[in-house]
C-alpha cells in the first residue's frame, strides 16, 4: 500500500476510534445524569474507580514554629502536616507524598485585562461578583458599611437563622436597607445561618415536614422583602447529614428559581484529594445552587494549639483547587477572603490562646509593641514577633501583596468573583488595599 495512502487511512481509522469513544463517554454520562443516576451514585462510581489509591491530606502549608524558613513541598515534610487518607477501600499507593502547590505563577501565560481598573468595574464589566458579608447591626450601621465600600455589586447582612427544628426561622430583614442598597446599584443576598449548631441542623434537614416548612418560610420572606438573593451559611454541619443539606439546596433553588432570586452557599475547606465525603458535597451543591462560596480562611482559628496563619496563600490555593477538581465550575465558585488576622499568645508552660484582630489594627498593635514585620514569599503573607512577661505573641496578616496574590488567582482561574469577611472589619484604608491591588495589576 502506498505509505501515503496508508498515513491517511490510518489517520481516518484512528480518528474514528476517537470520536466512537466519545460518543461512549458522553452516553455514559448523560445516562448519569439524565437517565435515573444521581450525584451519589456518580460519587461512588468515582471513588471505587480511585479505591486504589491512598493519598496525603494537606491540612496545612507549612510548620510553623520556625516561619521565616524556607519552606518546600517534598516527601520529607513533618508528619504533623500529613495524615493519609484512604477512600472507601483503601489500598497504600503514593504513600508520604503530598501534592504540589502552585505559590505563584509569575510566568503565567493568561494576559492581563481591563478587568480590574477599579473594584466597580471588577464586578460590572467583568460580571464578577464583589461580595462583602456583614454581621447584624443596625438599618444605619449596615447602610453606611454599604456606602464606605464603594464598588460593592453585592451585601449580604446577617438578618436570618433557623430559629427551631421545625423549620421556623428568625427574620431581622432591614427594608430600609434594601432600599438603599437597590438604589445605588447593589443586590441584597441575605445571609441565612443555622446558629453554628449541628443538633438543630440535623433535626430540620433530615425532617421531610421541617425542611419543606424551611424551604417555605426562607422563598416568602425573600420575595416579601425583595431580596436579590439567600446566601446559605449553614456550619458544623454533620458529615452525615451530607444527603439532606444537598437536598435541601436542591428543594429552595427549586422554589426559587422561577422567582429570580440566587441562591449561594457558604462552604468551608475540607482539603482531600478527589474525595468529597464531608458535610458538603461540593459538585452536588454546584449543581444546585447558583454560587459556591468557598470561606478561604481560618486555616488556624481560635481552639488551635498550633499558632499559624489565618489563610496562607498556597493553602487558599489548594482550597481553591481542591473544590475545582471535586466538581465546582469556576464561574460558579466565589472566593471567600478575610480582613482580619490573628495574634497569637504562646505562653511559657506552652499553652496558646488567640484573638481575631481587623487587618487595619495590626500596624498599630505591632507600634505599640516596637515589633517589625518580616515578608515570608512562600507563604504569601507578613509575620511579627515579640515577647510577653509570661512568653511570646505572634502574627501572620496580609497585606497589599496577599490580596494581590487572591485577586491574580480569582484571575486566573476565572472564578466568579469575590466575598469579604467582613465589612464590619473594613476600614477605608483596607478596602482601598483592593482597590489599589487590582490597579497594580494592570501596571
Amino acid at each position: 500500500m502506498n505509505p501515503q495512502n496508508r498515513y491517511h487511512r490510518r489517520r481516518w481509522w484512528r480518528g474514528l476510534t476517537g470520536s466512537a469513544i466519545l460518543v461512549v463517554g458522553c452516553f455514559a454520562s448523560f445516562s448519569y445524569i439524565f437517565g435515573g443516576g444521581s450525584w451519589n451514585a456518580l460519587s461512588h462510581l468515582e471513588a471505587s474507580q480511585l479505591s486504589t489509591i491512598t493519598t496525603t491530606e494537606l491540612f496545612g502549608t507549612a510548620v510553623y514554629e520556625n516561619p521565616a524558613a524556607s519552606f518546600t513541598m517534598s516527601s520529607q515534610t513533618p508528619s504533623a502536616w500529613q495524615d493519609v487518607t484512604s477512600f472507601e477501600q483503601p489500598l497504600s499507593m503514593l504513600q508520604g507524598e503530598l501534592l504540589p502547590v502552585a505559590y505563584d505563577s509569575p510566568g503565567s501565560t493568561q494576559q492581563q485585562s481591563n478587568l480590574f481598573q477599579s473594584v466597580q468595574q471588577f464586578g460590572q464589566k467583568s460580571q464578577r461578583t464583589v461580595m462583602g458579608w456583614i454581621p447584624y447591626t443596625s438599618s444605619a450601621e449596615t447602610i453606611k458599611l454599604i456606602a464606605a465600600n464603594q464598588g460593592l455589586t453585592v451585601a449580604s447582612p446577617q438578618w436570618i437563622s433557623v430559629k427551631s427544628g421545625d423549620g421556623s426561622i428568625n427574620n431581622q430583614i432591614e427594608p430600609s436597607v434594601v432600599s438603599y442598597a437597590h438604589q445605588h446599584h447593589v443586590k441584597i443576598w441575605a445571609l441565612v445561618d443555622n446558629q453554628f449548631n449541628a443538633s438543630l441542623s440535623n433535626q430540620v434537614l433530615t425532617n421531610v415536614t421541617a425542611r419543606t416548612r424551611l424551604v417555605k418560610n426562607l422563598t416568602e420572606v425573600a420575595v416579601n422583602n425583595h431580596l436579590d438573593g439567600l446566601n446559605i451559611d449553614f456550619e458544623n454541619l454533620r458529615s452525615s447529614d451530607q444527603q439532606a443539606f444537598t437536598t435541601f439546596i436542591k428543594e429552595l433553588h427549586t422554589a426559587l428559581a422561577g422567582k429570580h432570586i440566587v441562591l449561594s452557599v457558604d462552604i468551608t475547606p475540607d482539603i482531600q484529594f478527589l474525595k468529597d465525603d464531608a458535610a458538603y458535597f461540593h459538585a452536588a451543591l454546584a449543581g444546585y445552587a447558583d454560587y459556591v462560596v468557598l470561606m478561604a480562611y481560618d486555616e488556624h482559628w481560635s481552639t488551635d494549639q498550633i499558632p499559624g496563619p489565618v489563610a496562607d496563600i498556597p493553602w487558599v490555593t489548594t482550597s481553591v483547587q481542591d473544590l475545582l477538581d471535586t466538581g465546582v465550575p469556576s464561574d460558579k465558585l466565589i472566593l471567600g477572603v478575610p480582613f482580619y488576622a490573628r495574634f497569637w499568645h504562646v505562653h511559657q508552660d506552652g499553652s496558646v490562646n488567640s484573638i481575631a484582630v481587623p487587618l487595619a489594627q495590626v500596624q498599630s498593635i505591632l507600634q505599640q509593641h516596637q515589633a517589625t514585620s518580616s515578608w515570608n514569599s512562600k507563604l504569601g503573607v507578613a509575620y511579627a514577633r515579640y515577647p510577653r512577661a509570661d512568653g511570646y505573641e505572634e502574627v501572620w496578616f496580609s497585606t497589599q501583596q496577599t490580596l494581590n496574590s487572591e485577586l491574580q488567582l480569582v484571575q486566573n482561574d476565572n472564578l466568579a468573583g469575590v466575598s469579604i469577611w467582613s465589612l464590619g472589619l473594613s476600614d477605608p484604608n483596607t478596602w482601598s488595599s483592593v482597590i489599589h491591588g487590582i490597579t497594580q495589576m494592570l501596571s
